[in-house]
């Protein structure tokens, strides 16, 4: 079944789930607390379209086509991305911005695109904005060696050489006046997340301070994926907090099903309401 979903109306904004690939990991090894070891939880990666006042920004790339990775899970994939953001009514050459809220393997591969024996923008009059600290990490030794660093080079660095990247500080920054970045550490170095506020109303896409359901629950259970779990840990209940707080429409980089939805605090615990496209 398709994962492409309609548009959902944020104030004056559009936001639409562009779906590239679902993963499947053992439970065990994607969270090592996890209760039931038989049991397979399937991430899904997508993208974020944004249409807002006759801008178009995309939110996180996913993995990409045709690249080279140390996982056979990234590697040589052929998925239809592109396709699949024409059937939104957009083409490459109209995406405004594509704002990245860390720079993983599977959160920019498709900012470039292979052409002519070389990696070039795949939206070539966008403005690409990076966490500027999770750039510099690659930059520096230790960055060079990590597995991400082949998604650096095919991914970031041909958009720096076209001069189409920005950079957010630290401490964060806004874009555009609607797209506010903030610090969301402890899942990698530089991780963000992106506040939309639109009409009255405030959407947030928040990389990977969460990847399943269950820990919204359980705020503890950390991810084999995370560099700093306490850290990491600290950040998901601040984010929790404050979506279930402002009422804040969260649209996840790994949900599966809609991937969007509210978060509810009842008797100390946090609730998950999905909301279907």
């Amino acid at each position: 079944m398709s994962q492409q979903l309609s548009g959902h109306k944020l104030g004056t904004a559009v936001v639409s789930k562009i779906f590239e690939t679902s993963l499947e990991f053992k439970s065990d090894f994607l969270f090592p607390q996890w209760a039931d070891a038989a049991e397979l939880i399937t991430l899904s990666v997508h993208g974020w379209l944004v249409k807002n006042n006759g801008k178009i920004y995309l939110i996180d790339t996913g993995i990409g086509n045709g690249r080279k990775r140390p996982s056979p899970r990234f590697s040589d994939l052929d998925n239809p991305f592109l396709q699949r953001l024409a059937e939104q009514g957009v083409t490459p050459e109209q995406v405004d911005y594509v704002l990245i809220t860390h720079i993983h393997t599977d959160h920019v591969g498709w900012n470039t695109s292979f052409k002519d024996g070389k990696w070039v923008p795949t939206f070539p009059n966008a403005r690409y904005v990076f966490p500027q600290q999770s750039y510099q990490f690659f930059l520096t030794e230790q960055g060079k060696t990590v597995s991400g660093y082949a998604a650096f080079l095919d991914s970031v660095v041909p958009i720096v050489e076209a001069g189409l990247a920005d950079f957010i500080p630290a401490s964060g920054g806004v874009i555009d006046e609607v797209f506010e970045y903030f610090p969301t550490p402890g899942h990698c170095t530089g991780h963000t997340s992106i506040r939309l506020t639109s009409g009255g109303e405030q959407g947030l896409f928040a990389g990977d301070v969460m990847h399943n359901l269950r820990q919204i629950q359980q705020p503890q259970l950390a991810c084999v994926f995370c560099e700093d779990k306490p850290l990491a840990e600290k950040t998901r209940l601040q984010v929790l907090e404050q979506v279930a707080r402002d009422r804040t429409t969260y649209f996840s980089s790994h949900f599966s099903g809609s991937s969007v939805g509210t978060i509810e605090k009842r008797h100390e615990r946090f609730i998950w309401q999905p909301v279907e496209g």
